[in-house]
């Protein structure tokens, strides 16, 4: 894999002080066994106890409307259903594996809690109030739609936008199941677009410190897995 670490080191990964989550988005394409299987690899490798694998389901949503011209109902239920078949995929890649005691699955919903709903509060109030700010998100958002080489309106753009506001405090916080903080973030995505970097910036008050200092964030580390635009197959559930 072609890793990018921010906030650590590949000797204090190896120390596997932090439990491990993947933050898998079921826009990801292609998913094979092969990629699959590397991502489990790596963050068993470097995981404190069981590994998360969050399925970003209903947050997709925000690219369905932007891009495929659904309706809300209709883009929120093609979201979950493409959750299913992402659930289903790592069900039985894992049990291929012999590996089913080291990683649970789980679902955007099952992260909805009071620290997902503070940190995510505070988000948005700094994006409706800081420009600069704002005008990173921006960037961040235009490197995506370039890559998907589709003309997106103004007003789609705000919808995509949400989805970046939406996933960054997974990035910033990391994710709580039960009292476990997973701070170690197994990101992949298909280019350097920014995210990482400006969650990095944030947590080490380079930039936008009041939001960091509103947050009082314990340090997340992510690493980036970028992924090849190459044939693949998602394995049939």
């Amino acid at each position: 894999m072609n890793l990018h670490i921010y906030n650590s080191t590949e000797k204090e990964l190896s120390e596997k002080k932090n439990p491990v989550f993947i933050g898998i988005s079921v826009g990801i394409k292609p998913m094979s066994f092969d990629i699959a299987t590397s991502y489990l690899n790596w963050a068993e490798k470097h995981s404190s106890t069981t590994v998360q694998i969050l399925i970003a389901d209903e947050i997709a949503k925000y690219n369905y409307l932007a891009f495929s011209h659904s309706t809300k109902p209709g883009a929120l239920s093609r979201a979950i259903r493409d959750g299913d078949q992402y659930y289903g995929f790592f069900e039985k890649t894992i049990s291929n594996l012999g590996k089913s005691g080291k990683f649970n699955i789980i679902r955007w919903n099952d992260i909805q809690n009071n620290y997902f709903s503070n940190t995510l509060k505070e988000v948005q109030v700094e994006f409706e109030t800081n420009p600069i700010f704002k005008d990173d998100i921006v960037s961040i958002l235009n490197k995506y739609i370039k890559r998907r080489k589709k003309p997106v309106s103004e007003e789609k753009k705000i919808l995509l936008c949400q989805y970046l506001l939406e996933e960054l405090p997974t990035l910033l916080d990391g994710i709580y199941v039960g009292d476990t903080n997973y701070s170690l973030i197994l990101y992949p995505t298909y280019n350097q677009s920014g995210m990482s970097g400006l969650v990095s910036d944030i947590q080490n008050k380079r930039k936008h410190v009041g939001l960091s200092e509103r947050l009082n964030l314990k340090k997340t580390i992510m690493v980036e897995a970028l992924i090849e635009e190459t044939p693949g197959t998602l394995i049939a559930t």
